[in-house]
């Protein structure tokens, strides 16, 4: 009995500690304006560079939202592959476009915050 009771209290705590973990990490879809406005802060834009990255922002958006929703759609690999690299693509298209707004030191800073994330989701920790 006394054994029961310890492994319903540790499955109860088990339960608990991992409700209250995915409760903090919900993902959000972010606007166009709030990336806008987080990068402005990160990068110290000016009024003229926070509207072209906005810009930029949406027009990324609305290109990426149909192939996000092919990939979902896809049903062999091959068709996935193809769309994975029209999305790396477009990635690459973005930061390029990005870069001609930014000045080399903003672009600069934003490697450092771009080669972050990436460290940070291979070892699947965040500390932004």
């Amino acid at each position: 009995m006394k054994r029961l009771l310890t492994v319903l209290v540790a499955v109860l705590a088990v339960a608990m500690c991992t409700s209250a973990f995915a409760a903090g990490h919900e993902y959000t879809k972010k606007t166009p304006q709030q990336r806008a406005e987080r990068m402005t802060k990160l990068l110290d834009l000016t009024p003229e560079q926070q509207t072209k990255v906005e810009d930029i922002i949406t027009r990324r958006d609305a290109e990426m939202e149909p192939l996000f929703k092919s990939l979902k759609e896809a049903n062999d690999k091959e068709e996935q592959r193809e769309i994975k690299m029209d999305i790396l693509e477009q990635h690459k298209r973005f930061r390029e476009e990005l870069n001609t707004v930014l000045t080399e030191a903003q672009q600069k800073t934003y490697q450092e915050f771009i080669d972050a994330r990436i460290r940070e989701r291979k070892m699947g920790t965040k500390t932004y």
